[in-house]
């Protein structure tokens, strides 16, 4: 199955909320929707830290 554009996946997730949804709901939801895209991005490049670099940096504070 082919991948979903980001129009499509964006279309989706709009059907998928109530009739009744505002617009600030709507775009909360694609911007997290973004952000999750996001992450997943930086993980498949590399651009992450293990769990024991976040404890030793979260040590630091």
């Amino acid at each position: 199955m082919p991948a979903q554009t980001a129009k499509q996946e964006a279309m989706e997730t709009i059907q998928r909320l109530p009739d009744t949804v505002d617009f600030e709901e709507i775009v909360y939801r694609l911007h997290v929707l973004n952000q999750i895209h996001q992450g997943l991005k930086d993980v498949e490049e590399g651009h992450f830290i293990s769990s024991e670099e976040l404890k030793r940096e979260i040590e630091q504070w």
